[in-house]
C-alpha cells in the first residue's frame, strides 16, 4: 500500500490501484494487537472505509466478509433522480471509473387544466 492511500480521493487513484484494491477488504494490525478491517469501496470519497475491528484473524475475515457484501448490496440498489421533469431509476457506478446506469426513466402524469 503506497504512501498516502487513505489521503487519496477515489476518482484521483489510477486504474492499477483500483483494480488492486477496489472491493478487496484489508486488515492492519493495531497496537494492542486488534485488526481494523477496511476497505477501498465507495463508502468514503477520500479514503478506505472503516468495516470495523476484529480481535483475531479469523474474526477480520468473517467481518469482512459480511460487512463488504452487506455494503455491495446496499451500492447495487437502484435510485431514484429528478431531472428535467423525469423520474429515472439509476444505479450508481459501482467504481469511481465507471458511469451510472439508467435503469428506467418516468414521466410524471401532468395534471389536466381543462375546464
Amino acid at each position: 500500500m503506497r504512501a498516502g492511500f487513505d489521503e487519496t480521493s477515489n476518482d484521483q487513484r489510477s486504474k492499477a490501484e483500483l483494480d488492486a484494491w477496489w472491493d478487496h477488504p484489508f486488515g492492519r494490525t493495531r497496537p494492542d494487537g486488534r485488526i481494523d478491517v477496511r476497505c477501498l469501496n465507495g463508502g468514503a470519497h477520500d479514503r478506505s472505509s472503516a468495516l470495523g475491528v476484529a480481535d483475531s484473524y479469523d474474526e477480520a475475515c468473517a467481518l469482512a466478509e459480511e460487512k463488504q457484501a452487506n455494503w455491495v448490496r446496499q451500492r447495487e440498489q437502484p435510485i431514484p433522480s429528478c431531472r428535467d421533469g423525469k423520474i429515472i431509476m439509476v444505479r450508481q457506478p459501482q467504481r469511481p471509473d465507471e458511469q451510472e446506469v439508467i435503469l428506467g426513466e418516468y414521466q410524471p402524469e401532468q395534471e389536466s387544466s381543462g375546464a
